[in-house]
């Protein structure tokens, strides 16, 4: 069976893109998880935000890479312009040694070198055009040829892409098949995701991209605030009931998770509401495969 490949997106910075990338993969990894207690597929979390704080998130940036110290450590960057295999790209997440065993989840990480490769990945585009050669993969499938290997080795693939994907932006979305679209439940912050999803929806009816919009994700929400209660109101009307995923309450433990050691919410809060929505989430993508 062929990786489901899932794309974390939205043109506007802080609505918790991250954050549901992270606990999404966790949860979708622990769903994999036989009664015996092993696993019975894998889950792969790609960066594609040159921050690289999905490393941060899960607690293993110290033993990944530091910029100046371990120059050529892995990277996503390294991967796009095929200096490095997936095999030597791919971290573990696992933390058993820590009390946080994750035997099934794993991590392509990403730097401030990634933030230097567009320019490069566009030159060698236009070389490969003008000497009438395929050097290189075109520029909007480098990631369905880089990871292709992926998708015979996991169940899952989700991506964390950054606020603006700009020249990955057409890469990302032949590649994966559906997208999450987290979004706060303020004014400009759903009318950014009305037109991020209006333009994926544009780019996949003239079969420029497979992608398609899965969930709507209602992030940081206060539900007994009249402005969120009717901003939930027009997110239902403009993608239906169906779209819409069960919204994540604004909560402390959201934020303090990653900071306790890089624990992700099953790991420091299972019962609270923010990850009871979370893994409603998790069970509607693994249902939906």
């Amino acid at each position: 069976m062929k990786a489901s490949v899932i794309a974390v997106a939205n043109n506007k910075g802080g609505v918790a893109k991250t954050t549901t990338a992270v606990n999404v993969a966790d949860m979708l990894a622990r769903r994999l998880i036989g009664p015996d207690g092993k696993p019975t597929g894998h889950v792969l979390l790609v960066d594609l935000d040159p921050q690289g704080n999905v490393a941060d998130a899960l607690g293993v940036r110290p033993q990944v890479y530091d910029d100046d110290r371990n120059p050529t450590g892995p990277c996503v960057s390294f991967l796009l312009m095929g200096a490095k295999t997936l095999r030597e790209s791919v971290i573990s997440l696992d933390r058993k040694g820590d009390g946080l065993p994750r035997p099934n989840l794993f991590l392509v990480p990403s730097s401030r070198r990634l933030e230097s490769i567009a320019e490069e990945l566009i030159v060698r585009e236009f070389q490969s055009m003008r000497n009438s050669r395929l050097e290189y993969p075109p520029l909007d499938d480098v990631l369905s040829v880089r990871f292709a290997p992926a998708l015979d080795i996991f169940r899952y693939i989700i991506i964390d892409c950054p606020p603006k994907l700009d020249t990955l932006k057409k890469a990302v979305y032949r590649f994966a098949e559906r997208v999450i679209v987290p979004t706060k439940p303020d004014f400009l912050s759903v009318e950014g995701a009305v037109q991020h999803t209006e333009d994926l929806e544009d780019l996949h009816e003239r079969k420029e991209v497979k992608a398609r919009v899965a969930y709507i994700v209602p992030s940081m929400v206060h539900p007994r605030q009249v402005m969120d209660q009717q901003m939930m109101v027009a997110l239902m009307k403009a993608y239906g009931r169906n779209r819409i995923a069960a919204p994540v309450p604004q909560s402390v433990v959201v934020k303090e998770s990653f900071g306790r050691g890089g624990r992700t919410l099953m790991e420091y809060a299972p019962e609270s509401p923010a990850t009871q929505a979370y893994q409603h989430l998790a069970e509607r993508v693994y249902h939906d495969r």
